[in-house]
């Protein structure tokens, strides 16, 4: 009797010690659109995956979900949320916005969708790093102005870090011309090609680290 109160107690230190959620991976999922999805890419070049390999390499038992759709706007991102949230992330990539700019939707509107997703991701403890874009050069001065302002309030408002470009990096956008670097996009001017991808996992990584490192204890 004495060896099995001893033994039960040995495991017990060890249950505690070592739970069994230490197991359990860390999942990081991108929330976005086309951008995140990998749209026309293999899926070996998509941006989840580049990411998932980046960070494998400094983080273990990571693994990054893909939760993005094509075409998503930030409305869209609130009615699939709860849906997402079964999926159970440890932390959330939140990528959208830039579908709502090429339709020019009110900014008051976007920013109230992205409000009720970082809401409801945090009321449900998922830490949240919120990732800006830039409304196109063909959208008035003032809405582009408005839309990058947009994601820096967001962040202080709810204490969030800010990756402020998605696409940084792979062209400049400026109130006068697109300067596009070609090889980085594929042949509609928009999306990321697989080179692309690959520099915008380098450019975000620092970010995405330093996130991890706050979030994961």
């Amino acid at each position: 009797m004495r060896f099995f109160i001893k033994l039960f107690s040995f495991l017990w230190m060890c249950f505690y010690i070592f739970p069994a959620s230490s197991q359990e991976p860390f999942v990081l999922m991108v929330y976005g659109d086309s951008l995140a999805a990998g749209y026309r890419l293999p899926k070996e070049d998509s941006f989840y995956n580049r990411l998932e390999e980046a960070l494998k390499q400094e983080f273990s038992n990571i693994k990054v979900l893909n939760a993005s759709k094509s075409g998503e706007t930030t409305a869209g991102g609130v009615r699939r949320q709860n849906q997402a949230l079964k999926k159970k992330p440890s932390a959330v990539l939140l990528e959208l916005g830039i579908n709502d700019a090429l339709r020019q939707r009110p900014i008051e509107e976007t920013q109230k969708n992205l409000e009720t997703m970082i809401e409801t991701f945090q009321q449900n403890h998922i830490p949240v790093l919120l990732i800006g874009m830039q409304a196109p050069p063909t959208a008035p001065i003032s809405y582009r102005n408005a839309f990058q302002q947009m994601y820096r309030d967001l962040a202080q408002k709810y204490d969030l870090m800010l990756y402020p470009f998605f696409m940084d990096g792979l062209f400049d956008l400026t109130p006068i011309t697109l300067n596009m670097q070609s090889d980085y996009f594929l042949s509609d001017h928009a999306h990321p090609s697989a080179k692309g991808v690959r520099v915008m996992v380098e450019k975000m990584m620092p970010t995405v680290r330093d996130f991890l490192q706050t979030k994961r204890d």
